[in-house]
Formats: C-alpha cells, sequence, structure tokens
C-alpha cells in the first residue's frame, strides 16, 4: 500500500499478511524519493495527445525468405513477357530473395540473368511466368491439369523421375 506524506516522499507499507518469521533486518516500511519531473520533459505535440498508440521504440524487421518480386531492398519491375534480358534491376538481389520459377534462393538459379530465359524477371501476376513455374515444378504431371497446392511437397520432391519414365513409356507406347 502506497501513502504520500506531507513532505512528497512516498512510504511503502508491508502488508499485514508477511511472513513474521523473517529477519529482523528486513525492512518493514521503505521510504521512496520522488523524483520532480521537468514539464518540459514530458511535453507532447497536441496530435500525440490524441493518438490511441504512440510508438517509443523500433527497430528494422529481420527480412524472411521471399520471392524476387516482393523483396523489401530491391525494386521491382513487373512485365508479363521479358525474357531477352534482365528489366531495369530486377536482376538484383538480396540474401533471402528464391527464384519464382526454380523455387530456390536466388544466387543458387543457373537462369537468373541468362539471356532468351531471364527467371529474375518472373512474377506470379504474369499468365507465362506461371505456366513456366507449374510446367517446372510438376514436370510430366502437367498432363494431368494439377497444381502446385494439390501436390504435396513429398511428392514433389521424392522423386518424380521414375513417374515421369513411367508416363513417357506409356505415351510412347499408346502412339505406337
Amino acid at each position: 500500500m502506497c501513502t504520500p506524506a506531507d513532505s512528497g516522499d512516498i512510504i511503502i507499507l508491508s502488508s499485514d499478511d508477511d511472513d513474521d518469521h523473517k529477519d529482523d533486518r528486513d525492512m518493514s516500511c521503505l521510504i521512496v524519493e520522488v523524483v520532480d519531473v521537468k514539464e518540459k520533459d514530458c511535453v507532447s505535440s497536441p496530435s500525440t495527445l490524441e493518438e490511441d498508440l504512440v510508438v517509443t521504440f523500433s527497430r528494422h524487421a529481420d527480412v524472411l525468405p521471399h520471392a524476387r518480386y516482393d523483396c523489401p531492398i530491391h525494386p521491382f519491375t513487373p512485365t508479363e513477357l521479358e525474357t531477352n534480358m534482365p528489366v531495369d534491376s530486377n536482376q538484383l538481389i538480396c540474401d533471402q530473395c528464391f527464384c519464382y520459377i526454380c523455387d530456390k534462393l536466388a544466387s543458387l538459379c543457373e537462369m537468373w540473368s541468362v539471356s532468351d530465359i531471364c527467371h529474375c524477371n518472373s512474377h506470379k501476376r504474369s499468365t507465362f511466368w506461371s505456366n513456366l513455374r507449374n510446367h517446372k515444378l510438376l514436370g510430366g504431371l502437367t498432363a494431368f491439369n494439377l497444381t502446385l497446392s494439390e501436390m504435396d511437397s513429398h511428392l514433389r520432391q521424392a522423386g518424380l523421375q521414375p513417374f515421369k519414365v513411367i508416363l513417357t513409356v506409356t505415351s510412347v507406347l499408346a502412339s505406337v
């Protein structure tokens, strides 16, 4: 319980529920001095007084992995179908940029800025780039009109190679 004294001191009294078997050196009363705060230190602008939220501290967020077109560091210029060379600064990457087509770090993409098929220009709002991504990631499964959301990661990573061979052999036999 806090009680202000006449001198401007705050006296904190111990509760009756405190253990009486404590060391006698423990204080049951603590005097805390009030520090005068200057009015000019606390002055807020009129707009701050009307705000519901005041930011007192902030720091830069960690950059999480993202597609190149969503990079917060390097601006991206979208195009529908530009494969010959990088558009503007689309080839620039940060450490967390992923290639939209290959679905791996952009620094590991072999086709990132290769002329005639620059992956650095790819983005999800382009029909051309979306179709190229689906074909690259689904491979022979595109014949079944599957989407990436219908295919689980285990099937995608587990080795579509044997399945692709079966599809190829089946399609060759069907054409004979």
